[in-house]
């Protein structure tokens, strides 16, 4: 029998809810097993949106360097295409533990027509170079960061390789593009760049090329999926183009010494800001390093500056 809180809330008990959610999941892979997927239509449909444009094939994928070499691979909005066509499935993800330095989110996927589940766990820091542990704002900040990419992970795990990699391939060659739109697309991605603070000269020399015309497809497609990795929060910057594994040895000068943003002059930019994320004209990560540019930010400011553009796309906890 159900009881009452102390202030009058209908507390059901653990049971009741067990019964009830495994009922509902009962439904749901019956509701699967009579209406079963078709891979030829999840391949069609998921191409389709992959490769819907230029700007949604790049955000399908990311790069990360690591140990003197650069991690390729399909990104979170990748895995979002593919649990979208695939269908009769479900996932999730949320944080299960808090060790101090760091924090573990778990996801689940669950493919409810062959009755087949995982579970995928990702740990991230949260506490600075010197041991500090991070604001409450920025750990909800790592926290979203960490359940994207665990059930990122968990989807590409859940959803076999087999049925998705040649559609990855396929939103690979429309962002490497061929021979004729090269220069343009050297162009935009030197651009693009810009906003972060990562000079030519930089790029160049993490891609071990001596001149922008030796640039070439692959290339590209490493540099627009550091781009997403960036924006994503799976990296930043610094890490993405230091050189030897050394965020200290990157080409770009140490900068000189830039005042720390006051109170209230982060106060007065906050509408700006907020209008510029919601029109999505800039994300969170752009805003930051623009802002970066004149002023030290803190780490509270620049988990603000986050939270603004997880409270516009409503990921706010």
């Amino acid at each position: 029998m159900s009881d009452i809180g102390e202030e009058g809330t209908l507390v059901a008990e653990a049971n009741t809810v067990s019964l009830l959610s495994n009922a509902e999941i009962n439904q749901q892979i019956a509701t699967a097993k009579r209406y079963p997927r078709s891979v030829s239509s999840f391949i069609k449909k998921a191409t389709e949106l992959v490769t819907l444009n230029e700007a949604i094939a790049q955000q399908c994928i990311y790069a990360l360097p690591r140990d003197n070499k650069v991690i390729e691979g399909p990104s979170a909005r990748m895995a979002e295409v593919i649990i979208n066509a695939w269908g009769n499935s479900r996932a999730g993800a949320r944080i299960v533990s808090d060790e101090g330095n760091f924090i573990v989110a778990q996801a689940v996927f669950h493919d409810l027509e062959q009755n087949v589940a995982l579970t995928y766990e990702v740990q991230r820091r949260i506490t600075n170079k010197s041991g500090k542990r991070f604001s409450d704002d920025m750990i909800g900040v790592t926290a979203n960061a960490a359940c994207s990419i665990a059930l990122r992970n968990a989807i590409l795990k859940g959803v076999p390789k087999a049925y998705w990699d040649n559609i990855y391939k396929k939103a690979r060659a429309l962002v490497a593009g061929d021979i004729q739109s090269l220069a343009s697309k050297r162009a935009n991605a030197l651009k693009e760049f810009v906003i972060f603070g990562i000079t030519e000269a930089q790029i160049l020399a993490k891609l071990g090329r001596s001149g922008v015309a030796d640039i070439n497809t692959d290339d590209l497609v490493l540099l627009f999926g550091m781009l997403t990795a960036i924006r994503d929060g799976d990296t930043t910057p610094e890490q993405a183009f230091a050189i030897d594994g050394d965020e200290a040895k990157t080409a770009k000068p140490p900068p000189a010494a830039k005042p720390e943003l006051t109170a209230d002059e982060f106060a007065a930019n906050v509408p700006k800001w907020t209008k510029l994320i919601g029109d999505r004209k800039h994300t969170a990560g752009q805003i930051i390093t623009m802002a970066s540019t004149r002023n030290t930010l803190t780490e509270d400011q620049q988990a603000a500056i986050r939270k603004l553009e997880a409270e516009s796309t409503g990921e706010a906890a």
